[in-house]
């Protein structure tokens, strides 16, 4: 019995000696340590993407042991080089901590607003903790109209003195001056752009984020971003704020157009500007924009004006300026030609020789026609004579002491520029005339 405890007790210390694993010819079995990966919580400690590498043969840790990836990255040793590479994080622990980061998006967490600036390649900070800066439909557009005022009203604040017995004029002018400094001060890059990096700063700085009630300063970037490239440049600023510069050439204040009855007409309007408010078209004080009119119906996109059948009654003076700033305004004075319409009396007569013969042409139109006579085809303007004469204006021929060769038909002609018109009076000298 003796002699079998002895044997236990032997083979024991040869395991013990083996480093407690069984040895065998052609195999060196070694401790081998599993990898230690130490996470915490993201947004409570910047070492949370440490990581620990495998303990190799010579007993020492790998390359992630001292690698800081920060914040939504985590350290991982490459299977097939070896070598430590900082990852985005697969995944944050779930909790719901909403939070809104700089670049738009809204997020459930600190840890998913690092983990998707690793991912995006991109800087993105948490604008606020509480509140989401875009709160979807609540902001509606009284309310935005109130935040661009205020915002406005710190501009003013910051740079000049108050307007409030200032011209209207000077009060444009500082409007526009309080915008530039506004954009120059949001745009802190000096690239031209305001983004949603620079609004989050200006909301931090001026501290912002809970004074604007359902409406934050990012929707400027909702409302006003008319391109929708998700920045704002200096044009979109000045449409956000109504800053609006109006021009109107010297030469064009009065204008006249000339349009023929039954045609239609445009009436262009010359204020001009960026920005330019619509048009707003009056006469006789009345704006007509507001009237339902059947020949009046078309203002067009540009601010035209739009008469679709003139008729005399279209006559008259327009004026047109922008909606809001009726100081600077267009006068058109609307010619209305009318073409020519012709009578001569008597249409027939006949006349003894000797006596004398008269022919009247009326005619009206507008602008008023010049007349003028043809003898079977012929200008009489070179015959006249003593005896042939023209009167009141050229409407009457007066023949005096007629001949057998004034027989003809004699064609009064009228002409505008809206067009031509004629008529006949025939001549008969014979000897028994007969009364007409």
């Amino acid at each position: 019995m003796f002699m079998w405890w002895s044997a236990v007790l032997l083979l024991g210390c040869i395991l013990v000696g083996a480093d407690g694993w069984p040895a065998k010819e052609g195999y060196d079995f070694r401790p081998y340590q599993p990898l230690v990966r130490l996470r915490h919580k993201q947004e409570k400690n910047q070492e949370s993407s440490r990581s620990k590498g495998y303990m190799g043969q010579d007993g020492h840790f790998g390359s992630c042991e001292n690698k800081y990836c920060g914040l939504g990255r985590h350290c991982v040793v490459n299977g097939e080089t070896g070598q430590a590479e900082c990852l985005c994080m697969e995944h944050c622990k779930p909790h719901y901590k909403p939070v809104c980061g700089s670049d738009g998006e809204f997020y459930e967490n600190h840890c998913e607003v690092h983990r998707a600036a690793c991912l995006k390649k991109q800087k993105v900070t948490i604008v606020h903790n509480e509140d989401c800066f875009f709160k979807g439909d609540k902001c509606k557009p009284t309310e935005y109209t109130k935040v661009k005022n205020m915002l406005l009203d710190l501009q003013n604040q910051r740079y000049t003195a108050q307007s409030k017995d200032k011209s209207f004029d000077e009060k444009m002018t500082l409007k526009k001056l309080l915008v530039d400094e506004m954009f120059n001060y949001f745009d802190s890059d000096n690239n031209g752009l305001v983004d949603t990096n620079e609004l989050s700063q200006v909301i931090k700085r001026d501290e912002l984020g809970k004074d604007l009630s359902d409406c934050s300063l990012f929707d400027l970037l909702k409302y006003d971003d008319y391109n929708s490239d998700k920045h704002l440049a200096l044009e979109e600023f000045y449409r956000a704020f109504q800053v609006v510069q109006l021009s109107l050439p010297e030469d064009q204040k009065l204008s006249t157009t000339a349009a023929t009855v039954g045609q239609s007409a445009v009436l262009s309007c010359a204020v001009q500007g960026t920005l330019r408010p619509p048009i707003i078209w009056k006469r006789n004080n009345v704006v007509l924009n507001s009237l339902d009119l059947e020949d009046i119906n078309d203002f067009g996109d540009d601010g035209s004006l739009y008469i679709t059948k003139v008729t005399t009654t279209h006559m008259g003076n327009y004026t047109c300026y922008a909606d809001g700033y009726d100081k600077l305004y267009q006068t058109h004075i609307l010619q209305v030609n009318v073409p020519p319409v012709i009578r001569v009396y008597p249409e027939s007569q006949a006349r003894e020789p000797g006596v004398t013969a008269s022919l009247r042409c009326h005619a009206e139109g507008i602008p008023n026609p010049q007349l003028g006579w043809l003898k079977n085809g012929i200008d009489i303007t070179p015959k006249l004579s003593k005896q042939l004469t023209l009167q009141a204006n050229g409407s009457e021929v007066h023949i005096s002491n007629v001949r057998y060769e004034d027989t003809g038909a004699y064609t009064c002609i009228a002409k505008n520029e809206a067009g031509v018109d004629e008529d006949i009076s025939s001549l008969f000298v014979e000897d028994s005339a007969r009364k007409t």
